[in-house]
Order: structure tokens, then sequence, then C-alpha cells
């Protein structure tokens, strides 16, 4: 038996809100084509059967803003970001999920140095949060990065590249995939695709 030692933050999106958001016609066009991304890219490799995960708004939301948290931790918390993960709780219908925690853990000592659970006390996780969401405003690669120019070898990802969102494959339990920041702040065309918008714009 490994004893593991740990800390984390989680965090619960207003239900109300997320479902309204999901409503929103430019969110729902904009799943339909990964979707269909998704999908084409599956058959090509030959694969009768359906794929084992379905996108959803809710999914990618979540998971983008998971990985947006531990790029923006890893600057303030102590921990690497491949020492951060994250574990998403998604669920519709019969389950109603939207949240995510992000953690880390260890068998020694390193696990408990504190330095995550102190981001999330109420005085510190709202900075975290706010910088997290505006360094998802901009990308190194965009135009191309926000309209969701992407390779086959990633068809589940709408604006979604090393430079902004891709965290490492020890940190993900999806592999990187169902990715997409502009459910997070919007694009220029269409900034009601963006989550939290609104929340940015009274920032500013």
């Amino acid at each position: 038996a490994v004893e593991n030692r740990g800390e984390g933050i989680f965090i619960q999106l207003r239900l109300d809100k997320v479902q309204q958001w999901e409503q929103q016609d430019s969110v729902q066009q904009r799943i339909a084509r990964l979707q269909r991304d998704y999908l084409r890219a599956w058959r090509d490799r030959g694969r009768a059967d359906d794929p084992p995960r379905q996108i959803s708004a809710r999914l990618l939301l979540v998971h983008s803003l998971a990985h947006a948290l531990i790029r923006q931790l890893a600057l303030t918390c102590g921990y690497s970001s491949a020492s951060l993960r994250e574990r998403l709780y998604v669920g519709s219908k019969d389950w109603e999920m939207a949240g995510l925690l992000i953690f880390t853990s260890s068998p020694d000592a390193d696990g408990t140095l504190g330095g995550l659970s102190r981001q999330g006390d109420h005085k510190n996780i709202v900075a975290v949060f706010e910088d997290a969401l505006t360094s998802m405003s901009w990308c190194s690669s965009d135009p191309l990065c926000i309209e969701g120019v992407h390779s086959l070898s990633a068809p589940a990802n709408g604006a979604a590249c090393h430079a902004c969102l891709l965290a490492s494959e020890t940190s993900c339990e999806e592999f990187n995939s169902f990715l997409d920041r502009a459910l997070l702040v919007g694009t220029p065309g269409i900034p009601e695709l963006g989550f939290f918008q609104d929340y940015l714009t009274e920032k500013v």
C-alpha cells in the first residue's frame, strides 16, 4: 500500500448560469462543429463504433477552466504545472455537475507544503481566477488559435494550443482533448460565446 498526501482546490460553477449559457445558439453551433470534426476523425481511423466520449459545451468549459487555472496556479503556489492534476466533475440530466478539482499528491511531504490550498483562500482565489481568465484572452498564436484552426491530431479541440491551454500529459485526465478557450472568453466576432465574457467586461 502507498499513502499519498496532498492538497487541492475545488471549484463549482453555478449550474443555473451554465445551463443558461449552454442554450445559446452560438455555443451550440460551435459544439456541433467540434462534434462533427471529432466524429469524422474517429471514422477516418477506421472505427465503426461511436466514440467513447461525447463532446458537450459543459465538458469543454470546465476542462478549459481547469487548464487555465493549472497554468496560473503554477506561477503562484510553488508547484510546477506538471505536479498539478485535474479531476473533472461534469454531468447533466440525472447528474447535474459542473465542477473541477485542482490537486497535487505525493507519498512524501512535498504534497503537504500548503501553497496550493493557500491559493484557494478567498483572499487569493479571486486574483488567481481573474489572472487566469485574462491570460486566456490572448495567445501568441492568435488569430489562428482563437478561430480554432487545429490539426487533425486534436479534432476535439477548438481554440487550444501549447502557447495557451495545453498542459502536461500527467496533469490532464483527457489527454489534452476537449479544450476550447473561446468558451471561456469568447472570440472577437462572437464575444457572447465566452461564459466569463460578462465578468471580464465588468472587470475592465
